[in-house]
């Protein structure tokens, strides 16, 4: 009886080890390749390697409603790239992204 004992945490051990590998190893995938770049489309926050999903492009001086693309804090707008200004936030434009550490100033796509 004790051998069978022995047998059956063998095995739970190994099925624990491998399910364990498998978790890690997916969460090292979706760091990765999981991940929106910057300027990427997203949903939220979490599909951005920024964690900042923002929904609103810059119409003029406005802010305005947008599908969601990546974006990253920045000082100037050299740090954003053609098609994008680096701007201070609207309320609005701040709740898109996650509760804690939102930036005041973001990269945002300008729109004609």
């Amino acid at each position: 009886m004790g051998a069978r004992l022995r047998s059956f945490f063998d095995k739970l051990g190994t099925v624990g080890v491998a399910v364990g590998m498998l978790l890690v190893g997916g969460l090292v995938w979706w760091n990765v390749c999981g991940q929106g770049p910057y300027q990427d489309s997203c949903h939220y926050s979490l599909g951005c390697k920024s964690f900042y999903c923002l929904h609103h492009d810059l119409k003029g001086s406005a802010q305005v409603d947008a599908d969601g693309y990546c974006t990253k804090s920045c000082d100037t707008d050299g740090d954003c790239g053609s098609g994008y200004r680096c701007v201070t936030l609207s309320d609005d434009s701040r709740s898109d992204l996650p509760p804690f550490g939102k930036p005041d100033q973001a990269c945002m796509r300008v729109i004609r």
